[in-house]
């Protein structure tokens, strides 16, 4: 529907450069007729804020908002008329194309559901994308929201009176409208007590629909970014380099110094939505299996957010930690799951805690490229067979042993090491 509402706009923007006097909403719901072009002189008398007001009026007309959060059709508006204020004769942009990011600009309409998951309230059908937060984060969130549900019922406490108390239709107008688009949601979890060093949330929550590149299916991503000043974070304490390798039945492994530690996986089975039969699917619709796969992604991420919590905190005690470079077409190609299982269960998701929050701890990160970090021995170098995971890497060099992801963990902190020494 974005994109629909966007090619209505192009063809306006098109009709009005071409001298057309056609409104938006005759244009979009196909009641116009094409004159011929009489100039192309741009749009020097179209301000974004007169078409932003017309785009309202053809929303509202053609009940667009149903189907698409308000803020991201007023995000569309504006991006269309940066590109053209960009180039304002001569060839003017086109329609975006399907493959276009659409993004989902969102402030009030956010809606916390649970620990990991958004929702977007006002859409018919509604939408939700994952979130994956470590828990301070989170509760900042729930706090910030809590405010927001607080200042929402203050409006509207004072709307309902102005309109029960002193008869104004516009306020019982406005107090509708808002009850229809937004409501007041005071159902919220409990963030627990807040303390002198809790975060305080600026945060910009982006929807992206982000396409099935390197093998992955396209979805729905939440992006988040926090204002973290106002909390003064502790240096990193451990003047070492911490070898990090990521895995499926070892979700992490870890070198320094004087360890190389293995943390398991904290379920058995499966980590996909298992396959319904005939009688188990017939009746459920498709946002139902949906909401039910978020749920069960929400089960897997919250089993594992002590152990993402417990390697963060590890990880930003050290000065600098080295990762590989996921390349994670890479293992859709080999018919590995582990690309699907690192999105589903929030494991993609820390590697992006790392980057963001190493900068504030001081900590440097060093992206390793991760050829044969898995066939290498950490002790002497030689490169022999791959070893699986969870079993133990064996040299037939050096006689030297260890469990295949530890020893991985300490080839990829060796070639950070030297990567380090070169910089």
């Amino acid at each position: 529907m974005l994109l629909v509402a966007q090619h209505a706009l192009i063809t306006y923007l098109h009709h009005r450069a071409a001298g057309g006097a056609a409104t938006l909403t005759a244009i979009a719901s196909g009641q116009w007729h094409e004159v011929p072009p009489l100039s192309r002189s741009g749009l020097p008398d179209l301000t974004l804020k007169a078409l932003d007001a017309e785009f309202r009026v053809t929303r509202d007309e053609l009940g667009w908002g149903q189907f698409v959060a308000s803020s991201a059709l007023s995000w569309m508006v504006a991006e269309t008329a940066r590109e053209w204020r960009l180039r304002r004769i001569g060839a003017e942009p086109g329609p975006w194309t399907v493959d276009c990011a659409l993004e989902l600009h969102l402030d009030n309409s956010v809606q916390i559901v649970d620990p990991v998951t958004l929702s977007v309230v006002g859409l018919a059908g509604g939408l939700s994308a994952d979130l994956f937060l470590p828990q301070a984060y989170w509760r900042a969130m729930i706090r910030r929201q809590r405010r927001r549900v607080e200042a929402e019922g203050t409006r509207l406490d004072a709307l309902e009176r102005r309109w029960l108390d002193q008869g104004d239709g516009g306020a019982a107008a406005e107090l509708f409208s808002r009850r229809a688009r937004v409501g007041l949601r005071s159902a919220l979890p409990d963030p627990g007590a807040p303390s002198d060093r809790d975060l305080v949330s600026r945060e910009r929550v982006v929807f992206r629909h982000v396409p099935g590149a390197e093998g992955l299916p396209p979805r729905w991503a939440a992006q988040w970014a926090f204002g973290v000043a106002d909390v003064p974070f502790p240096r990193w304490t451990q003047d070492d380099v911490i070898g990090v390798d990521l895995g499926y039945q070892y979700p992490f492994a870890v070198a320094t110094t004087h360890q190389a530690a293995l943390v398991p996986r904290p379920f058995r089975g499966d980590f996909a939505a298992p396959t319904l039969n005939a009688q188990q699917g017939n009746h459920l619709q498709p946002p139902d299996l949906a909401r039910a796969r978020a749920e069960h992604r929400r089960s897997l991420f919250m089993r594992l957010l002590p152990i993402y919590e417990a390697q963060l905190a590890l990880v930003l005690r050290h000065r600098v930690v080295a990762l590989e470079q996921m390349a994670w077409g890479g293992f859709s190609r080999r018919g590995s799951r582990f690309a699907s299982y690192a999105q589903d269960v929030g494991l993609m998701s820390w590697l992006d805690w790392v980057d963001v929050l190493a900068q504030h701890h001081g900590v440097q990160v060093l992206k390793i490229q991760p050829a044969y970090t898995s066939r290498t021995c950490s002790r002497c170098g030689w490169v022999g067979a791959r070893a699986l995971s969870g079993k133990r890497f064996c040299c037939v060099v050096c006689g030297y042993t260890l469990a295949a992801d530890a020893n991985a963990a300490a080839v990829i902190r060796a070639r950070g090491q030297a990567l380090l020494g070169g910089l």
